[in-house]
């Protein structure tokens, strides 16, 4: 037992000196600040960052390993099952914090780099997070890697990526040339048998990796911002049960596909066929979120959830 005590004290000491890191390197906060949010000392919080550095655990980046070694990720991978998890340290008191979906996709881009060789295809779902999180690759990690859509586009993204190409990812882009949701099943249909359409898929298909983001059915609803769905078209399928969507496909807080709700138009994998594939990587936050993210969980749609400490924290709860 005292072995045991020693360890889990290890591994206590080891999340302090990340979330220090994570604080003073990727956040900016000074030491005293950092004091504050730890209720240390100063002279602590210094001696936490040359422990981080002389630990490897800075190497002018934070690495996703050790933000995978939190006691909320062990949790989390043992409560859902999941491969992984990793878990940003939260940096607001009050849990708002409006820069969370910029430092989820740090720390995904962080996480994702171990697929990314020549001759590697990583898949996404498009959506705010997984936008953030190709632009956070670095440009030479890139080389030889193609990220090919796993569902038809959304403009709101698609048409950023194109414009924006800071570090040229949109040259190994193979996107779907048709929109996430159609008009009509009859036009969904069509599209889905088109060849240009099929080949992207069945590239998709060969990921070594897929990046996906989860809406939530609740205010702020991102399918609503993106122009994927009406107001009047969430509320009903929030009455149908539904608490969240993942690639246009909405499912209950169980995890099970409400198929009402709007499926028939949807142009992209289906989510068992996401569950499918290896390693899925989803990433996702804000307390919002966490009956959404929690029915993608216990659908078992995930191998990987980045997420943030807040909603770790709620869905340890649920």
């Amino acid at each position: 037992m005292v072995g045991v005590r020693a360890g889990d004290e290890r591994e206590e000491r080891r999340g302090v000196v990340v979330r220090a890191a994570w604080m003073y390197y990727k956040d900016g906060l000074t030491q005293a600040e950092i004091a504050e949010r730890l209720f240390v000392s100063r002279p602590t919080v210094g001696r936490l960052l040359d422990a981080a550095r002389a630990q490897g655990v800075v190497r002018f980046e934070i690495s996703a390993d050790h933000l995978s070694a939190f006691e909320l990720s062990k949790d989390l991978r043992k409560r859902f099952g999941l491969a992984d998890a990793v878990v940003v340290p939260r940096i607001s008191d009050t849990g708002h914090d409006t820069r969370v979906n910029q430092r989820l996709a740090d720390a995904a881009a962080e996480y994702v780099k171990r697929y990314l060789r020549p001759g590697a295809v990583i898949g996404v779902g498009w959506g705010d997070t997984v936008t953030r999180v190709l632009f956070a690759l670095d440009r030479d990690a890139l080389q030889g890697v193609t990220i090919a859509g796993v569902a038809g586009g959304i403009d709101a993204y698609t048409r950023e990526v194109m414009a924006r190409n800071t570090n040229g990812v949109n040259e190994h882009l193979r996107l779907i040339p048709a929109p996430l949701v159609a008009s009509s099943a009859e036009i969904a249909a069509a599209l889905r048998q088109d060849g240009s359409v099929t080949s992207v898929l069945a590239l998709a298909a060969t990921a070594v990796a897929t990046l996906t983001g989860i809406g939530a059915a609740r205010p702020p609803v991102s399918s609503i911002r993106s122009g994927l769905f009406t107001d009047d078209q969430v509320r009903a399928f929030r009455e149908m049960g539904g608490v969240g969507d993942m690639l246009g496909a909405w499912f209950d807080r169980d995890g099970a596909v409400i198929r009402e709700a709007a499926s028939d138009r949807r142009i992209g994998m289906t989510l068992d066929e996401l569950r499918a594939l290896p390693n899925v990587i989803g990433v996702a936050g804000g307390v919002e979120k966490t009956e959404a993210i929690a029915g993608a969980l216990r659908g078992r749609y995930l191998d990987v959830l980045v997420t943030d400490e807040a909603v770790g924290e709620a869905l340890l709860a649920t």
